[in-house]
């Protein structure tokens, strides 16, 4: 498996919306087996509902409160707390506190979730998010589901829109020049996109 190299790259991103990533072990440096992330959210800071299809997540709490909802169970991690979600399995979390959260991040394999980061990081900076975090322009948000569906997919997309309705907008997207940041893909990453949904 050929494994992007972002050593070059910071290895430091920050979201306009409270959010810090600091990679820790990335796919370079585990032979694709794991990325792992120091992960810190600002008070309020909540991700949408989601799954990871073809990997785990585990979540490590160090400092402040860390809200998690997995499927229909909803609980709240304190520091030294962690819990491991299943691949495919429909979740969010949030900051549960007043103050930062502070967390380990682990996904397992860590196929190309770090290119999706700094795909999200990147069309941030170009102002391309909205108040949530998601992309503001529906081809954008079309053009990185398609493009990342291995590591991310949305629990509000139906699955219908997901395997034909997502590809086609994502081709109308690559017409009128919206996808992927240029600067989150690499050549690796790109022949790993080929695969089938």
């Amino acid at each position: 498996m050929e494994i992007p190299d972002h050593d070059s790259a910071e290895r430091t991103l920050e979201t306009s919306f409270g959010e810090r990533f600091a990679l820790r072990d990335t796919a370079a440096d585990t032979d694709g087996k794991l990325l792992r992330i120091e992960t810190t959210l600002d008070p309020g800071v909540k991700r949408p509902l989601h799954s990871h299809p073809d990997q785990q997540e585990r979540f490590v709490v160090h400092e402040g409160r860390l809200g998690l909802a997995v499927e229909d169970e909803e609980f709240v991690l304190e520091p030294g707390e962690e819990t491991t979600v299943a691949a495919g399995t429909p979740h969010t979390f949030w900051n549960v506190g007043d103050g930062k959260l502070r967390m380990t991040t682990e996904h397992r394999p860590a196929l190309r979730f770090e290119e999706f980061l700094r795909s999200m990081v990147a069309l941030d900076r170009e102002g391309g998010l909205d108040a949530e975090g998601m992309p503001a322009n529906p081809l954008a948000g079309a053009a990185l589901l398609h493009e990342f569906r291995h590591e991310m997919r949305p629990a509000d997309v139906p699955t219908p829109v997901r395997r034909v309705v997502v590809p086609v907008l994502a081709a109308v997207a690559s017409v009128f020049g919206y996808g992927v940041p240029d600067d989150s893909r690499s050549t690796a990453g790109s022949a790993a996109s080929t695969r089938s949904p």
